[in-house]
């Protein structure tokens, strides 16, 4: 009996499993980015001053990645305004964070993503050295808008100024 009880289990956990996978896929798709800093409004006059250069930033940051991916190479990769989000590739609930130096409180490397509420945009991010920060997913108008939870100080806003995703 206590055999069934468990293949029932299990049965009935794969497809909430499922659900959580697709929504973290969800969340680290979105995610992938290269995010610029917005301070005020966002409208299209501050979001396309925020993007200018984006593309050609995250280029530069791939290009800086040392040839040994570890956590400490990882730690001295910065973003130069932005906050370059990319996926691991392997599992959507890891991905390489690079902030830019602004976020000093924000370790550059390999963080871990999950889905606090789905219907709101809540996204939980871990990063590098083990910090839990809070994300919340939005748009303005046609782009994605981040917003970061500081541990201390204001919350920040960012523009979606470039998918960083290969797929």
């Amino acid at each position: 009996m206590r055999i069934l009880i468990f293949a029932l289990a299990c049965f009935l956990a794969a497809p909430a499993a499922a659900q959580d996978n697709a929504q973290v896929a969800g969340a680290s798709e979105s995610l992938s980015a290269i995010w610029r800093p917005v301070s005020g409004a966002l409208t299209n006059a501050s979001i396309q001053t925020a993007c200018a250069g984006a593309v050609e930033e995250m280029v530069a940051i791939e290009a800086a990645l040392p040839p040994v991916l570890n956590p400490e190479s990882l730690a001295r990769v910065r973003a130069l305004r932005g906050f370059l989000i990319l996926p691991t590739g392997d599992d959507p609930a890891w991905a390489y964070f690079f902030p830019s130096p602004d976020l000093v409180w924000f370790r550059s490397g390999m963080g871990a993503i999950t889905v606090l509420d789905e219907a709101q945009g809540l996204i939980g991010v871990r990063d590098a050295s083990g910090q839990n920060i809070a994300f919340q997913l939005g748009r303005a108008g046609e782009r994605p808008v981040l917003r970061i939870r500081q541990p201390e100080g204001p919350l920040l806003s960012f523009v979606g100024c470039a998918p960083s995703s290969r797929g």
